[in-house]
C-alpha cells in the first residue's frame, strides 16, 4: 500500500517508523510514542485494538477540533492505510451510533480535520501545524475520490464529507461542480442529521441551492453540530 504526494510513493510504515514524533508538538507532554502505537494499531490483527485506536486518534491527536504538530503526519498516516482491507473492520466508531467499517470513520476524521484546519482564517491551532495540515488538503481529497460512489453506504458518505471539507482550499475550489451533485444525493439524503447540515453548508457556501431540510432542533443534539448550525450540542465548557 501506498500513498502518492506528487514526489513518490510513501510506504505507510515507513512513514511511521521514519517521522520523528518527538520533534512535534503532541496534545499532551510526554505522548510521541504513543502516537506512533495508536497509528499502528489502526491495522492491528486484534479487532478491539483497533477500535480503541480509533477512539485515541480522535483524542490524541485532533482533540476537540483542535490541530498540534503531530496532526498532518499522523493524517498521511490514515491516508496511506485507507486501502487495507482491516480498515473494513466493523465497529461504533466516535459519536456514531451505527456499526460501521473503520474506513468509514477515518473517511470522517479526515474530513472534520480539512474542515477545521479550513473552517476560519486562522485555523485551531499554531499556524505552522494549521499550514501544514492545509498543505495536506489535495492528499485527502485524492483519497477520497476512490470511495465517492462506493457500494457501502456509510464509506460512500464519508468519503463525500471528506472531499467536500477539502474544497474550501482554493486550489481544489476547481472541484466543486463535481461534488456538487455527490453531495446532493448522499449528504442532502443521509440518516445522519450531521450530514445533511454539513450538505446545506457545502451547498449554500459554494452558491447552490440547498433545498428544503427538516428544523436542526426536532430530532434532539446531533455530535456532528457546527456554530454556524446554530450552536454546539453541549452548553459549555467542553
Amino acid at each position: 500500500m501506498t500513498i502518492n504526494d506528487g514526489s513518490g510513493a510513501i510506504d505507510p510504515w515507513v512513514l511511521l517508523l521514519e517521522t520523528d514524533w518527538s520533534s512535534v508538538d503532541h496534545r499532551c507532554p510526554n505522548t510521541a510514542l504513543a502516537t506512533a502505537v495508536i497509528l499502528a494499531g489502526l491495522l492491528d490483527d486484534d479487532e478491539d485494538v483497533q477500535r480503541t485506536a480509533v477512539h485515541d486518534l480522535g483524542q490524541a491527536v485532533t482533540h476537540q477540533n483542535s490541530i498540534y504538530g503531530t496532526t498532518a503526519p499522523a493524517a498521511r498516516f490514515v491516508i496511506a492505510i485507507l486501502g487495507h482491507p482491516r480498515t473494513m473492520t466493523l465497529g461504533v466508531y466516535f459519536h456514531e451510533e451505527r456499526r460501521r467499517p473503520m474506513r468509514a470513520a477515518l473517511l470522517e476524521w479526515l474530513g472534520d480535520l480539512a474542515d477545521d484546519a479550513t473552517y476560519d482564517e486562522d485555523g485551531p491551532g499554531e499556524p505552522d501545524d494549521v499550514a501544514a495540515v492545509r498543505a495536506i488538503l489535495p492528499l485527502i481529497y485524492d483519497a477520497a475520490r476512490p470511495y465517492l460512489l462506493d457500494a457501502n453506504v456509510l464509506i460512500r458518505e464519508a468519503a463525500v464529507h471528506a472531499a467536500a471539507m477539502t474544497l474550501a482550499a482554493p486550489e481544489l475550489a476547481v472541484h466543486i461542480p463535481k461534488l456538487v451533485p455527490l453531495v446532493r444525493s448522499t449528504l442532502s439524503t443521509s440518516d445522519y442529521r450531521g450530514y445533511r447540515y454539513l450538505a446545506e453548508r457545502c451547498l449554500v457556501t459554494w452558491g447552490v441551492e440547498p433545498g428544503p431540510l427538516p428544523d436542526p432542533r426536532i430530532s434532539g443534539p446531533d455530535p456532528m453540530d457546527r456554530p454556524w448550525a446554530g450552536g454546539y450540542s453541549d452548553d459549555p465548557p467542553f
